[in-house]
């Protein structure tokens, strides 16, 4: 198969937080989801289409804008926890400079940080072993 699809994973570092993640699949509705009777609403992820199922940075910072920065904000609040977060990220193109500049007033407690070039799988912490366990689980939910 070549067919391909993005996912973007999203947790705060105790693993307490897990925003839904961001899928970015060449289709807006498959026909694997009609065949189904599934709906994107229903299954707990921000669906993107793109031609090639790439992050662009539009995406990322709808992503950002609509679905992670209220999430943040909602846990910090009802956890009595001050507004303050740390984005992680490496420096890959769909995560554009001056990210803290283009996203809403409202999540302006959240600052960003980028790593340095070829340093991600060292020093990012989904790059250690959480995406590999979602991995993992979903081959073993695949073929149940």
């Amino acid at each position: 198969m070549k067919d391909r699809l993005t996912l973007a994973l999203w947790a705060n570092a105790i693993g307490e937080l897990k925003i839904n993640p961001l899928i970015v699949y060449h289709s807006q509705n498959p026909r694997a989801f009609k065949a189904q009777d599934i709906t994107k609403e229903g299954i707990s992820v921000f669906w993107k289409s793109n031609a090639k199922a790439w992050v662009t940075s539009t995406i990322f910072i709808e992503w950002i804008n609509v679905c992670s920065g209220s999430a943040v904000k909602n846990y910090l609040e009802e956890n009595d926890l001050p507004l303050k977060c740390l984005l992680v990220q490496d420096n890959a193109p769909a995560h554009p400079p001056g990210l803290e500049d283009i996203i809403y007033p409202d999540f302006d407690f959240i600052e960003v940080l980028y790593l340095p070039p070829n340093t991600t799988p060292l020093l990012q912490p989904m790059d250690q072993q959480v995406i590999a366990n979602f991995m993992k689980l979903y081959k073993k939910h695949l073929f149940k």
